[in-house]
Parts: structure tokens; sequence; C-alpha cells
């Protein structure tokens, strides 16, 4: 009974981790960093890495990180308590006889987990399955818009001091420079997408996505005014720990 109940919580750990895999990738982690990933907080390795720091901002992946976490916990002890049983007989014979039983058995579950029609059929079966029933596709907007590769997406309020006071968006050569202003608001007004001939005002604010060093050369934010901007996480996956938007000054690196 333990031997079988050793395969079985084997078994269950391997279809759990590729469940986790998949739900990450539909998050849009690439497949091979998803398959690591889920392993890693399954077997509760804590690899440090940039894929893990993408794991860790974002909320939905936080959460189905922890699922892991806590099955693999479960699951550890599980395995090591049947082993414990499965080899603690009377009999030597018996002891070994279920020695090899497990070894039999981790071989085939390893062999069937390998097989393309099975990988193939799980992966397709997990991935219809969820999203017929949780909405877990999702991008973070720092990875689209590459956000750890110098771009900013930022918002901040024009002040008396900066050159871009007075000056149309043509004029300050924006677009040559990978700066592109999203939006201006302006009192009870807000300009989506403005075109060139928008000219900016003391007191707008401004919207802008760009390199960061081009922001900071051609609109001269201030720093006690500049924040990056965060996205909300997804409430229905995760309102347990979502978090508000959170503020970091242009300085602040």
């Amino acid at each position: 009974m333990a031997v079988v109940l050793l395969l079985f919580a084997i078994s269950v750990s391997f279809i759990v981790v590729r469940i986790g895999a998949v739900v990450l990738e539909m998050t849009g982690v690439p497949w091979e960093h998803a398959k690591f990933q889920a392993l890693s907080a399954f077997t509760n390795a804590g690899f440090t890495t940039r894929e893990s720091e993408q794991i860790t901002r974002h909320p939905a992946r936080r959460r189905i990180a922890s699922i892991l976490i806590v099955l693999g916990n479960a699951g550890l002890i599980t395995t090591v308590g049947s082993f414990a049983t499965s080899l603690a007989q009377p009999q030597p014979f018996r002891a070994v006889a279920n020695l090899f039983a497990i070894i039999l058995g981790i071989a085939l579950i390893g062999w069937i987990a390998h097989r393309p029609q099975v990988t193939r059929s799980l992966y397709r079966y997990t991935r219809t399955w969820l999203a017929h029933r949780y909405p877990v596709e999702s991008w973070a907007p720092d990875e689209i818009l590459h956000l750890d590769r110098g771009y900013v997406l930022t918002k901040f309020v024009l002040s008396s001091s900066s050159r871009a006071v007075g000056q149309t968006l043509r004029r300050l050569r924006l677009k040559q420079n990978r700066v592109q202003v999203l939006a201006v608001e302006r009192e009870d007004e807000f300009e989506a997408v403005p075109d060139g001939e928008f000219r900016l005002k003391e007191g707008d604010q401004v919207i802008v996505y760009g390199v960061r060093e081009s922001v900071e050369r051609l609109l001269q934010p201030g720093e006690d005014q500049t924040f990056l901007l965060v996205e909300d996480p997804p409430p229905d996956l995760d309102s347990d720990i979502a978090q508000s938007a959170s503020a970091t000054p242009f300085g602040a690196r």
C-alpha cells in the first residue's frame, strides 16, 4: 500500500508541475522558463534568476507559485513518509521487493511522462480547461514595453523650469529620440495621443513612454513629481494580495 501511495504521489507531482507550467505560460512566461519556474517553486529550489523576478513581480504568477510551493511541501511529506514506510518492513525480502517496485514504478512514470503524445495531450487539455474557467492570460506592461531595458512608462507634471513648456511636440523632436507622448491632462481636458502641433503648458500632466535618458533630457521632469506606472493586478485572480500602483521617483534607480 505504501508503494502504491508513493508512486501515486510522484505521478500527481508531475501533473501538478505541468499544470503550473501551463498556467505560468498563459500569463506570458515563455514555455521553457515556465517549466523551470514551476519545478523550482514545487521543489522549493528558490533559484534567483531574472525569470524568477518576473514571477514575483506579477500578482497572478505569485499566486500560482505560492500554490505550487504549498503543494510541493505536502507532496514532499507524503513521498518521504511513503518511502520510509515501504522500506520499514520486518522481512528483508519484502523491503527489497518494495524497493525494486519503487524503482520500476518511477522508471515507468518517467517513461510515460516523456512520451510526446502524453505531454502534448496533457498540455492541450490543461490549457483548454483553464482557459474556459479562469482569466489567467495576461501580460504585464513592463514585459510588453521592456521597462527593464532602459524604457519607461511614466506620468509627471510639467514645471515652469522644464524646457518643454511652450514648445510643440514636433519642435521637441521626441519621436526621433524614441519618446512618445501618450496623453496630456490639462485641468478638465484629456488629450490622447496628441499630434505634433500640440503645445505643452506649465502644469500639464504628461503620460510618456520612451527611453529614460531622452525623457529626462527633453522634458526635464522634476524628481518630486515623477513616478513609474505599475499595472493594477487582476482582481479576480489575486484579490487577497493585490496591491495599489506604486510610485518610484526618476532619480531612484
